[in-house]
């Protein structure tokens, strides 16, 4: 891609990892919406269940870092209080949730899940499956910070029976991970991967460039010696330099970052690497194995994604989310609960679920919302077909009150993607997949682009 090009659209814009994005969520949205929402579920949307548990905590700060998180309780049992008032919420939410209906997905996020002692991980799960009947495909998974973890944790994390596990190395040089504050591996990351392949667990390995002191050269390396290991998926976040929001990372501008250009190399190195070993680029960041369940998805056209990350149709639920700012995504709305944790404790002393702000879609937005979902997806999509199935029929593209029509035909025209004015399909070009949320956001009514409230840029 051309310099010109790559430096047009290298802007903030959003995600959209929701629709509309999670900072147009309101506080009109409250607990008593949500409860309402909540019961509406059982009867719209898929039937699905995916539960969200948000453990905050970590033993020490990564400086990159944009997650919701705090540094390890010093005083009394922090943690076990947490974990006992976020089953209280999961008692609060299965009165709501008929309990007929199947998980087909629990993922641990953070923070750190990793961080606390494992048996409240353990305890966790046990409710969630005394509760609700998991699916037998189900998808059990679990962020994991190797630097926490020693064999013995690493083998009770099997015996629990998480079905996937994401190791969070960010990046295999010491040099690297010191400056970011990154704890290193306990254990070489090749033992783990046969560890967990000799137990039947799917692996992903999480990396991150654009930190300070990478460059293309040594993330290539990076990339190399991960996809040696074969795992059977890798996640290469772009890191989101956004101090106004996160102002630790302010931090990491006294050693430097990377220039676009440079993340633009490493992005297309990475990409190189990946493909020639025979791995499919899947979304924005995600490289799986041909045989994996997302890379026939998206050869079906059938990818899907929620908060958790891209996910198949068939395992694809509406998300109940536990902990401090867990999203729910459910049919039509969103919840999130609120971010500090004595407020969190306040609101189920009350016996009241935690949600403090949200958003409830117009018919209009679930449209957008499927047009943007499925080409953020697929790399494709047909929003007059996807009009039709919302039993509204749409001629031509440039007729669609809420598409940006002169902008979609300019990046078109810039080689970002093709657009057939015949039967309305709109396809990725292969080089410019890292801008497919320039194009989704022609879709979006809220975006303004002179006005980009604090989004990340795409590379």
């Amino acid at each position: 891609m051309k310099a010109e090009i790559l430096n047009k659209y290298n802007i903030p814009v959003p995600r959209y990892t929701s629709y509309p994005p999670a900072n147009l969520f309101s506080p009109l949205y409250d607990s008593v919406r949500y409860e309402t929402d909540l019961l509406l579920s059982n009867s719209n949307g898929t039937d699905k269940l995916s539960f969200y548990i948000h453990i905050p905590f970590c033993n020490s700060l990564c400086l990159y870092c944009g997650c919701n998180k705090q540094v390890m309780p010093k005083e009394g049992d922090g943690v076990a209080l947490y974990v006992d008032y976020l089953l209280k919420e999961l008692e609060l939410l299965s009165q709501k949730i008929d309990p007929l209906r199947k998980v087909y997905q629990i993922h641990f996020g953070g923070g750190s899940p990793t961080s606390i002692p494992l048996n409240h991980i353990k305890k966790i799960l046990e409710a969630i499956r005394s509760k609700f009947v998991i699916a037998p495909e189900a998808e059990v998974a679990i962020e994991c910070h190797p630097g926490y973890l020693d064999e013995q944790a690493w083998k009770s994390l099997i015996d629990m029976g998480f079905t996937r596990m994401s190791i969070g190395i960010q990046d295999i040089d010491s040099k690297v991970l010191r400056q970011v504050k990154r704890t290193e591996s306990k254990l070489p990351l090749h033992e783990i991967v046969s560890l967990l392949r000799s137990n039947g667990i799917e692996i992903n390995i999480d990396l991150i460039y654009g930190l300070p002191l990478q460059t293309a050269e040594s993330f290539g390396k990076t990339i190399e010696a991960v996809l040696d290991l074969r795992p059977d998926r890798v996640v290469t976040f772009s890191y989101a330099h956004v101090p106004w929001v996160h102002p630790i990372q302010k931090a990491l501008e006294r050693v430097g970052l990377p220039t676009p250009h440079e993340k633009a190399v490493m992005y297309s190195k990475t990409l190189g690497i990946a493909l020639e070993r025979g791995y499919v680029q899947i979304g924005l960041d995600h490289f799986v194995l041909p045989t994996d369940a997302l890379a026939m998805a998206l050869q079906e056209g059938s990818l899907h994604r929620n908060f958790q990350g891209y996910c198949t149709k068939e395992i694809t639920g509406q998300v109940y989310a536990l902990g401090v700012t867990g999203i729910s995504q459910l049919y039509g709305s969103y919840a999130q609960n609120c971010k500090d944790i004595s407020t969190y404790y306040s609101f189920l002393n009350r016996d009241t679920l935690p949600a403090v702000t949200g958003y409830s879609l117009t018919e209009e937005e679930q449209v957008i919302k499927e047009i943007i979902t499925e080409l953020m997806c697929n790399y494709r999509c047909n929003p007059l077909r996807i009009l039709s199935d919302f039993g509204i029929d749409t001629d031509s593209l440039h007729t669609i009150s809420f598409l940006k029509y002169d902008a979609l035909k300019e990046m078109a025209e810039d080689g970002l993607c093709s657009v057939d004015e015949d039967t309305g399909e709109i396809v990725m070009e292969k080089s410019a997949h890292a801008f497919v949320r320039n194009v989704a956001a022609c879709f979006d009514i809220h975006y303004n682009p002179k006005a980009p409230a604090g989004y990340s840029k795409p590379i």
